[in-house]
């Protein structure tokens, strides 16, 4: 497994939310970070991405950061990625890093990308 030792939290003040009584079904792309606390089919493309406890994303993630610490059924192409306490991830998984916290549940296909 790919270890990145360095965790690092995502500020919430220069981020977009979508709200724990929020279901959006199309894609999202953003230059800055978004946090997931509701519900989400369909695609994220940005900077950095955050799935909070109870968040649900079915769709695929294109970021430099992602925490996941809810559930996700789709592909990550990351540099970093952190599977979380909660995190229930299923799909494919590209990164140069990752960090799993125990109790995370994971089925994946796991590649490394080295740029």
């Amino acid at each position: 497994m790919f270890i990145d030792k360095e965790n690092v939290a995502i500020d919430a003040s220069e981020s977009s939310m979508i709200g724990q009584n929020m279901r959006i079904t199309g894609s999202i792309i953003s230059d800055g970070v978004v946090i997931c606390a509701g519900q989400l089919d369909g695609t994220v493309e940005c900077e950095s991405f955050h799935i909070l406890p109870g968040g649900k994303l079915n769709g695929d993630i294109n970021a430099n950061h992602v925490i996941i610490d809810g559930l996700v059924i789709g592909n990550v192409k990351a540099e970093r990625v952190q599977m979380a306490q909660y995190a229930n991830f299923s799909g494919d998984l590209c990164c140069a890093g990752i960090a799993v916290d125990e109790g995370a549940k994971i089925q994946a296909s796991l590649s490394r990308d080295q740029t």
